[in-house]
């Protein structure tokens, strides 16, 4: 009847309606447990992301370190089996000026630079007997690094006045910024910016800005420290202008803290928080930094070697 199918349509209506209403409440259940997902994702992310920077810093800070202490100066290697080569053989020939010299540099490669610097001066005033200029000029290199380490600075500056420029480009790079710490340490400005500004000519900016960074110590006792600095930032293209700042700014916090490192072993430890930011730029310049070092360090050192 009429009363009875109006009945059950009222009835499937509810249902359907009842069933709408299951099913968005079952959607939107759905929902919220997919939002809820997606928060705890976003926050495990976050986490993850942070516990890595972290952990990236701390990284970043250990092997500053364990690079510092490597590089530290002052530290005295034990004698190589070379070195004692080289010493029996002149006691036995002491007026040998080949053996002088090398054993003058085994003795540097070895960091013992006091002795270095004796055994070379025995051969100073003979350097000329050598017929190869680069040969000369690689003696009084050594002979003037060592006495700058041991602070002898005029004698340093005495011997690396008579250096003869050399044809290679690295090799002469190291000669100008062994020059260039060499008049910091006796005080002449002029002819310190004059054998920076040498050593830069022709570097890209960031090695030019690692290699500025190990001569920012020796620049500041001379009062050259802003000037060196804009040389520098006007070395950068275009393109590296506004990363430039940047970069130099990093080098400052870098060498301050390699100093503070050396001074005393134990400086303010680099913060790995925001205090901190300097972030890959740091690691990355830190490295060029160090390698520059060690190249102007020990490059010239390692060819001497090889001149037997």
């Amino acid at each position: 009847t009429l009363p009875q199918l109006k009945v059950k349509i009222m009835a499937e209506g509810e249902l359907r309606q009842r069933r709408g209403e299951a099913d968005q409440a079952t959607q939107d259940a759905k929902d919220e447990e997919i939002a809820r997902l997606r928060a705890e994702l976003e926050a495990s992310r976050k986490k993850t992301e942070a516990t890595t920077e972290e952990e990236k810093a701390k990284q970043f800070i250990q092997e500053v370190n364990d690079s510092l202490e490597k590089n530290k100066p002052g530290t005295v290697r034990g004698l190589s089996n070379q070195a004692k080569a080289y010493k029996e053989k002149l006691e036995k020939d002491p007026m040998n000026m080949e053996l002088i010299f090398q054993l003058g540099i085994a003795y540097a490669v070895d960091q013992q630079w006091e002795k270095s610097v004796n055994v070379l001066l025995r051969g100073w005033k003979r350097v000329d007997e050598f017929t190869d200029a680069a040969i000369r000029t690689e003696f009084r290199m050594c002979l003037s690094q060592g006495s700058e380490k041991i602070g002898k600075y005029r004698q340093a500056l005495a011997v690396i006045a008579d250096a003869e420029d050399i044809d290679e480009p690295e090799e002469q790079r190291g000669l100008e910024v062994l020059r260039c710490k060499v008049y910091c340490a006796n005080g002449d400005t002029t002819k310190a910016l004059q054998a920076l500004n040498r050593a830069l000519e022709g570097l890209p900016f960031d090695k030019a800005a690692g290699l500025w960074a190990n001569l920012v110590t020796s620049l500041k006792k001379v009062g050259a420290y802003d000037i060196s600095k804009s040389s520098l930032l006007a070395l950068a293209s275009e393109d590296e202008k506004g990363r430039a700042q940047e970069t130099v700014e990093a080098m400052e916090k870098l060498v301050a803290y390699k100093d503070a490192y050396y001074a005393t072993g134990e400086p303010t430890p680099l913060s790995s928080s925001k205090k901190y930011a300097m972030g890959g730029v740091a690691a990355v310049l830190f490295f060029i930094m160090m390698y520059c070092l060690y190249l102007l360090e020990h490059a010239s050192l390692s060819k001497m070697e090889l001149k037997k």
